[in-house]
This record gives C-alpha cells, sequence and structure tokens, in this order.
C-alpha cells in the first residue's frame, strides 16, 4: 500500500515469498529510508541469531502471560518456519541487510517488546482462561473449524482482515496489545519520519496484520 511518499509492504514472518517481495520493494526505486517492524532488542537477536533467552528477568519485566505468550508464540514461529524450510523474521532480516549493502538508512518502527509483553500481562484473567482454553483445544485437535491456506505464501488481504476480525472479537484484549497499540505506535513513526523526510522514498515492512491499518493511521495522523 502507497500513502504520499510512504510504501507499506505487508509480509509473513515465515513466508518464502515475503523475503522476494520485500527485496524487489526495496531496490525497484530510489528508497532512502527502510522502516522495519522491530526494536533495538528484536533486531540485536535477529542478526546475531541468538536464540531468546527466557529468564526470571524477563518473566519480571514482561509479566507471566507475556513471558508464556512469548515463548509459546516463539515456539510455534519456529517450527511452522522449520515445516516450510523457512527461517523466522527472514523477511525482517533481509530488508535490513539490503539497506546495509546499499547504505539505506534503517529506521525500527515497532513498540519495545517488554511494552508490549507487559501489556498483555494486563489482559483480564477471563481472556487469559480462554486463550489457554482454545491453545490446548488447537495442539490436541479438538477444535476442526480451521481455515486452509499455504504457508509458503503471504496470506491475501481478504484473509487477513478476517482473522483480524476474528482476534478482536475473541481476544479484544489481546488484540488491543498485540495488535491495536502497537499499529498506533508503528503509524505515529511512519507519520513523523514522513514529515522529517518529505521528499525521501520510505519502505515500511510490517506484518500483514498490521499493513492496512497503519495506513489509514498514517493518513488520518498526516491528514
Amino acid at each position: 500500500m502507497k500513502y504520499g511518499n510512504l510504501t507499506v509492504i505487508g509480509t509473513s514472518h515465515i513466508a518464502e515469498d515475503s523475503v522476494s517481495m520485500v527485496r524487489e520493494a526495496i531496490l525497484a526505486e530510489n528508497t532512502a529510508i527502510v522502516a522495519v517492524e522491530l526494536d533495538h532488542a528484536r533486531l540485536h537477536a535477529l542478526l546475531s541469531e541468538e536464540k531468546p533467552s527466557l529468564s526470571f528477568a524477563m518473566l519480571r519485566v514482561m509479566g507471566l502471560t507475556g513471558f508464556v505468550f512469548f515463548a509459546i508464540a516463539g515456539f510455534l514461529q519456529r517450527k511452522l518456519g522449520k515445516m516450510i524450510g523457512a527461517v523466522p523474521g527472514q523477511e525482517m532480516k533481509t530488508a535490513v541487510q539490503i539497506a546495509q549493502e546499499n547504505k539505506i538508512r534503517v529506521a525500527l518502527i515497532d513498540q519495545p517488546l517488554n511494552i508490549t509483553m507487559h501489556s498483555l500481562s494486563r489482559i483480564s484473567t477471563w481472556e487469559k482462561l480462554k486463550l489457554a482454553r482454545d491453545f490446548v483445544l488447537g495442539i490436541t485437535g479438538i477444535e476442526t473449524d480451521k481455515v486452509q491456506f499455504d504457508l509458503t505464501k503471504t496470506p491475501d488481504s481478504k484473509f487477513v482482515t478476517m482473522a483480524m476480525k476474528k482476534l478482536k472479537e475473541r481476544y479484544p484484549g489481546l488484540y488491543k496489545a498485540l495488535v491495536a497499540d502497537r499499529n498506533e505506535y508503528m503509524a505515529r513513526m511512519l507519520a513523523r519520519l514522513m514529515k522529517l523526510e518529505p521528499q525521501s522514498r520510505i519502505v515500511a515492512v510490517v506484518g500483514a496484520g498490521h499493513e492496512g491499518e497503519i495506513v489509514k493511521l498514517v493518513r488520518k495522523l498526516s491528514g
């Protein structure tokens, strides 16, 4: 999606076609800034290929729910990536590496991970219990009403819209912490970049679930 001097690329963190899509978008024109859905800690972990260290200190910073969610989400993402021969987060790493190779500036636009995880810990007890229940049912295959799609490809906008709607309806607190709050944060960062660099072409690489709402928010903030 494009708005002014900004191009937002929605990706899947494990889909191999997202890597080529990111590369083409950055190199297609005279890109001046590559903005990525990362903070400093996640960028360091991605470039150093360090496995996350699940420590007591991390538990204190993130809170119990955030800590557990971080551990489970990381495990599932690595498992899915291994199934299709992809490295989780490869499209973000590619974006940063292409920028470095071509002397393009990199902007880290995501909310710090510890803030996001701490927000997760503040969701209601009822929602936490529902999340735990659904996770157990999901991994045991008790619930069979699943949408089939190709993990090697970035999901289309129709699927993403449907998935975000279901997430918001079923887990409103989770949606706010993982999606809505971060959309607002990233949109503010991008709107600020556009204001400071009105003549520079900016390519933002974000998860597909963030793309549409971020562009809407940037339009609103820039209007």
